[in-house]
């Protein structure tokens, strides 16, 4: 798992390079990777975006369909200000779940879960 803007490199030539606030790749992704790349060449498994302030809408839409149409099988865009986490995959509806439900990995990270409320330590209930 990366954090912190990983930069992986979607599709080549041309290159879709983003940006993702945190990435989880698969194993064989990342056994790919050589010293001298600085960003990860793959699709991330999960790609989690957590809006700021200075994120638009069009821009976050944006990043999420070129997420879907390069292959990421799930994507979490995490609200700060609505402490919710909007749930993206491949030929489904968007899902989203507030801080009093459980957000699961299906069968993209089996027999993972977390509480949403445990993204948001700080916030009362």
């Amino acid at each position: 798992m990366l954090s912190g803007e990983a930069g992986s490199i979607l599709e080549q030539d041309p290159d879709t390079t983003v940006g993702i606030d945190v990435a989880l790749f698969s194993i064989d992704v990342l056994r790919r990777q050589t010293d001298e790349t600085r960003m990860v060449l793959g699709v991330p498994v999960l790609a989690v975006e957590i809006l700021s302030p200075n994120d638009g809408h069009e821009e976050i839409r944006e990043k999420i369909v070129e997420y879907l149409r390069t292959g990421v099988q799930m994507i979490w865009e995490v609200d700060p200000d609505f402490r919710t986490v909007r749930v993206y995959r491949q030929n489904h509806e968007p899902v989203m779940f507030n801080r009093k439900q459980t957000l699961t990995g299906d069968d993209v990270l089996p027999g993972f879960e977390v509480a949403v409320a445990d993204f948001f330590p700080d916030w009362s209930a």
